[in-house]
């Protein structure tokens, strides 16, 4: 269990730059922000084919010119992918995912056409769990988005999905907040390892988590569940998959 009243998260990997046009900084302006509020791991995932401010392809693709370390902070390039129906299928398929080092996968208002009823959000959940390249679950408390949680989570668990605690959607979005209150409840109980992100548009909000902090101290949510903690740990996640290098 936390011992102390106060944490700091280490790794912030769900954060958006002006790639995604309703962002508002760029990469060398988050990873500043980053090694200011003590975050040693940066996710740069910007919004996915799907998204109506979504990048050009070409700004996957060429990830692979940027730097592994910005400053003191180390950098992972990733995605943050549009769930766009009730099936789970993504906006962006197996070959424009391998350019990507961390996949966030996310449901969003403006991708989707289908009925959001319980039952078909909780399909297009269980389905994304057959997809391997995903490695987060994005924003999951949004009222938006009902779906099954007892039985939903556990199925994250067992797909090896990290269930994301979002501080952008407890802040922003009418419902997240009580409906976490149960998200991660269940998370607890079941001892499913989440990500505290904070899915930053502005690099002023990196690293800075007060209402998620406060939610897992309320719920006194065990530490070695928190992924965030310990960056040591989502690269082994990233190097395991994909074979990233963080070191030479």
């Amino acid at each position: 269990m936390m011992q102390t009243e106060h944490f700091q998260i280490r790794a912030d990997v769900h954060t958006h730059t002006v790639a995604s046009t309703h962002a508002y900084s760029t990469i060398n302006e988050m990873a500043a922000a980053a090694e200011q509020t003590g975050v040693s791991l940066l996710g740069i995932t910007d919004h996915g084919f799907g998204a109506p401010d979504a990048p050009h392809r070409w700004h996957f693709h060429n990830y692979k010119i940027l730097p592994r370390r910005i400053g003191n902070v180390t950098m992972l390039y990733g995605v943050e992918a549009n769930i766009m129906d009730e099936f789970g299928t993504l906006d962006m398929n197996e070959k424009e995912l391998s350019f990507c080092e961390w996949v966030v996968a996310s449901y969003h208002t403006a991708c989707v056409t289908f009925e959001r009823t319980p039952e078909k959000v909780s399909q297009g959940y269980r389905m994304l769990c057959d997809n391997p390249a995903v490695d987060v679950i994005g924003h999951p408390t949004t009222a938006m988005f009902p779906f099954d949680y007892e039985p939903v989570l556990k199925l994250f668990k067992e797909a090896g999905k990290l269930v994301e605690l979002n501080e952008s959607s407890l802040v922003w979005k009418p419902g997240a907040l009580e409906n976490a209150k149960t998200v991660y409840a269940l998370c607890k109980k079941y001892e499913i390892p989440i990500v505290v992100n904070t899915d930053a548009h502005y690099s002023g909000l990196v690293g800075k988590t007060p209402v998620a902090e406060q939610l897992l101290r309320d719920l006194d949510f065990p530490a070695k569940l928190i992924y965030s903690l310990e960056p040591e740990r989502i690269m082994e996640l990233a190097a395991a998959k994909r074979g990233i290098r963080f070191t030479e």
